[in-house]
C-alpha cells in the first residue's frame, strides 16, 4: 500500500436528492452571512436538547447515517471563495505530531497533543478526535468525515481537488433536530457541514461548530502534489501499517490503516483527565438550587473506562436507588414534564448496551462548560451504579467497554454525566431534581492531551 493511494470505496445504499435548484442557490447567495436574528435563532436550535418526556432511549434509526443530503435540508451559509493552496505539509506535523493515514472501510482516529496530520480520503465513514495543537484533516471526495472535536480557531481542512471542484463545495448548518447521543444525525442542528454541492455529498461533519465559525483563508485550504511529496521526506520514530487497532507512542507516529475498519489509536498514555466536577447551579439545561456538588476521577486503558467519585449534600437520593417507580410529589420537574411521562421516559431504557441496570446516574454525548458552549442530549449511553450512605450523600462508580467511536467521543471532550435524583430520604421536605442534581462534563478543561 502506497500511503496516498485513493482506496476503493464502499457504496452507499441511501441517497438523497443531490439536484441543486434555483431556489437553492437563492438560499446560498442570500445567506452568505448571518444576520442578528438569523444568528439568535440558530443559537436558540443549537441550545435546545430535550423533548418533555426526557426520553432517554436513541431514536430507532440512530447510527443508520446518511452521507448525502439535499442543499434544501440545511441552513445555507456559503460557497466556498477563494483559498490557498498548500505547498508543504511537513512543518505541520510537530515534534511529537503524529501522521494517520486512514484506509478502507469505516474507521476511527484519535490524534495526539501535538500537530497533527490526518488523511482523511480512505475509507466511508471516519469518526475522527484530532486531540490537541493545530491540526490538518485531508478531506477527499468519496469519504464522509465526523471530526468531532474541530477547532476552527486553528484546525484545517485540506481539499484533494481530484474530483472536486472547489466552486461546487458549500459550508452548511444542518438543521436536523434529531439525537441520538454519540450516533446523531451527521446534519444536526449542532453540526457545521462541508458538502459536495454538486452530489450532496457530505464531506465533513463537526459536531458544535457554527458553520459561520469556518473562514476560508484559515480553515480551508487546497491541497497541492507538492504538500503530499513534503511528507515522505518527514521522519518518524515509529511507523506502523496494517488492520485492525494500531497504537501511537510519546513520540512521533506515522499509522497507516488497511482496508478493513480500522482504529488509529494515540495510545494509552497520550492523555490524562483531571478531576470532573459538578454542582454550583452550573448545570445545563436545568440549573438548580441544589447545594450538593460531586466529583468524578476516570481512567481509559485498553479500551476501559473505569470512573469513580462521590456526592454530598443532595436535595434526594438518586433516582431508582431507593426502588422507586414513581416520582415524589416533593421533587422539582425543571423541564415542565408530567411525572409520569418522565418516569416512563426514563423506563424506555431498562438497561445499556452493555447491560448495566437501569440508575440515576447516566454518560450522555454533548459539551457544556467549555468554548464550544452548552449543548445536551438526553440519550443514554451508559449507566454507573449508585451507591448511598446517607440521605445526602454517596459513591459513584462505573467500568465500560468502550467502542473506538466511544473513545474517539470521550477524547473529544463531548460526553458528560447527569445524577438525576428523587425521594425525600430524610424528611427534610427536599425531594431532589429529576430531570438532574448535578452535571459533570468530561470537556476539554477535563481531558488533557499530553
Amino acid at each position: 500500500m502506497t500511503d496516498f493511494s485513493n482506496h476503493d470505496q464502499h457504496n452507499v445504499t441511501t441517497i438523497a436528492d443531490s439536484s441543486t435548484s434555483s431556489s437553492d442557490q437563492e438560499n446560498l447567495n442570500s445567506s452568505a452571512g448571518f444576520t442578528e436574528d438569523q444568528n439568535q435563532k440558530l443559537t436558540d436550535a443549537l441550545n435546545q436538547s430535550f423533548n418533555d418526556d426526557h426520553n432517554h432511549a436513541p431514536p430507532e434509526n440512530a447510527g443508520q447515517f446518511s452521507l448525502h443530503i439535499s442543499l434544501d435540508q440545511v441552513s445555507l451559509v456559503r460557497r466556498l471563495g477563494r483559498v490557498s493552496k498548500e505547498r508543504s505539509l511537513s512543518e505541520n506535523i510537530g515534534a511529537k505530531g503524529d501522521l494517520l493515514v486512514l484506509g478502507g472501510g469505516d474507521n476511527v482516529a484519535i490524534g495526539s497533543g501535538s500537530d497533527d496530520v490526518i488523511d482523511a480520503r480512505g475509507g466511508r465513514l471516519n469518526t475522527i478526535t484530532t486531540g490537541t495543537g493545530r491540526d490538518t484533516i485531508i478531506l477527499g471526495a468519496e469519504t464522509t468525515n465526523r471530526i468531532l472535536d474541530f477547532d476552527p480557531t486553528i484546525d484545517r481542512l485540506l481539499i484533494d481537488k481530484t474530483d472536486l471542484k472547489l466552486r461546487d463545495l458549500v459550508l452548511a448548518q444542518g438543521k436536523n433536530p434529531g439525537k441520538g447521543g454519540i450516533n446523531q444525525p451527521l446534519d444536526s442542528v449542532s453540526n457545521a457541514l462541508l458538502i459536495d454541492g454538486r452530489s450532496g455529498h457530505i464531506l465533513a461533519s463537526m459536531p458544535f461548530v457554527k458553520a459561520e465559525q469556518i473562514f476560508d483563508d484559515r480553515n480551508v485550504i487546497q491541497l497541492s502534489n507538492s504538500a503530499l511529496k513534503s511528507l515522505k521526506k518527514t521522519s518518524f520514530d515509529n511507523v506502523q501499517e496494517g488492520d485492525g487497532q494500531l497504537n501511537g507512542t510519546m513520540g512521533r507516529d506515522k499509522l497507516v490503516g488497511g482496508d478493513g475498519n480500522d482504529f488509529l489509536y494515540v495510545g494509552d498514555d497520550g492523555f490524562r483527565f483531571n478531576t470532573a466536577r459538578g454542582g454550583g447551579g452550573t448545570e445545563f439545561p436545568f440549573p438548580t438550587d441544589s447545594p450538593g456538588t460531586s466529583e468524578l476521577n476516570a481512567e481509559l486503558k485498553n479500551g476501559v473506562l473505569r470512573v469513580s467519585g462521590s456526592y454530598q449534600h443532595f436535595d434526594g437520593s438518586p433516582l431508582f436507588s431507593q426502588g422507586e417507580n414513581e416520582i415524589d410529589p416533593k421533587a422539582k420537574i425543571l423541564n415542565g414534564s408530567d411525572p409520569k411521562a418522565l418516569v416512563d421516559g426514563f423506563l424506555k431504557v431498562p438497561h445499556d448496551v452493555e447491560g448495566n441496570p437501569i440508575s440515576g446516574t447516566h454518560l450522555h454525548f454533548s459539551p457544556a462548560g467549555d468554548d464550544r458552549g452548552n449543548f445536551a442530549d438526553a440519550t443514554v449511553i451508559r449507566y454507573f451504579e449508585n451507591n448511598p450512605i446517607d440521605a445526602k450523600s454517596g459513591n459513584l462508580s462505573g467500568e465500560f467497554n468502550l467502542t473506538p467511536e466511544e473513545q474517539a467521543a470521550l477524547l473529544a471532550g463531548t460526553l458528560y454525566v447527569n445524577i438525576h435524583s428523587n425521594i425525600d430520604s430524610d424528611g427534610d421536605g427536599r425531594a431532589g431534581f429529576p430531570t438532574g442534581e448535578n452535571r459533570l462534563n468530561f470537556n476539554r478543561n477535563v481531558v488533557q492531551f499530553t
